[in-house]
């Protein structure tokens, strides 16, 4: 199969490796709801073309992801209390990465947004620089909580709740004590460790893999992850008034503004995990 570059992502394969690199730099790579259906396509791709082995994630230009577009959700918030490009139909369920059977490891840098986290926490194994700080500081300003990802599996409950009800943050070598990542490097050996370990697990026979990668996320499945997701949250996290104010300002003076006003009383040394 060939594989070009799509509207959200630098595609190359090389070898057994499928590299995909988010590139939105100049919006910070903020992920859209279009870009995660494209994502899902290129996936999907992957899946059947029996000379991939391995898919790495990255992020193109200064930092991973900010996590979602706000322009987006603030769009679609603002005029029809649902986020922009977002089906309100769209039945509750696991991303369609979880279920993708081949492995796939991701490499950060600097920034990882709340939503750019759930991404991570669909992929197998996670390499971050030095520094990196992976932020849900979002949630100071109301989002609810994200109840359909593995997260909640994979970071200890006080974490969870300090991220989700203080709208905290934590730094790579935070998450490399949990195991959330699992090496933690200067950032120009991002790239090579990267290439090393998707090398390493090509040399293992695809079916281990798959066997493996299937196998271990039916057993989270069955210890409720499946039905946590069906559920969703019952309890909206948006419709304060600092929450509107948040997301007019997103739209009337753009998103730095925005930030700005979110953290102007935040104190990042109570806020930090």
């Amino acid at each position: 199969m060939s594989y070009e570059n799509t509207e959200f992502f630098l595609v190359n394969k090389d070898g057994p490796v499928l590299e995909l690199v988010i590139n939105r730099p100049n919006e910070r790579n903020a992920i859209t709801f279009a870009m995660e259906d494209e994502l899902e396509k290129l996936l999907n791709k992957a899946a059947d073309d029996t000379s991939v082995r391995v898919v790495t994630l990255r992020g193109a230009g200064k930092l991973f992801s900010a996590g979602h577009d706000l322009k987006e959700v603030a769009e679609g918030y603002v005029k029809d209390a649902h986020p922009s490009g977002l089906d309100p139909h769209r039945v509750p369920q696991l991303r369609g990465m979880w279920y993708f059977p081949k492995p796939i490891i991701a490499g950060v840098h600097h920034y990882v947004g709340p939503i750019a986290q759930d991404l991570l926490a669909n992929c197998d194994f996670v390499i971050a620089t030095e520094g990196t700080k992976f932020s849900f500081e979002q949630a100071r300003m109301g989002s609810g909580i994200i109840s359909h990802s593995p997260l909640v599996f994979m970071l200890p409950m006080r974490v969870w709740k300090k991220l989700m009800m203080v709208g905290g943050w934590y730094t790579a070598e935070q998450a490399l004590k949990w195991d959330f990542v699992q090496r933690v490097v200067k950032p120009e050996e991002l790239e090579s460790t990267l290439r090393a370990w998707a090398d390493e697990i090509a040399m293992v026979p695809p079916e281990q893999t798959k066997s493996a990668r299937i196998g271990i996320h039916r057993q989270y499945e069955i210890m409720g992850l499946v039905n946590m997701a069906l559920i969703q949250n019952n309890f909206s996290g948006h419709g304060a008034d600092i929450d509107r104010e948040f997301f007019r300002i997103v739209l009337e003076k753009g998103v730095g503004a925005a930030v700005k006003f979110r953290q102007s009383e935040s104190d990042e040394s109570v806020t930090q995990v």
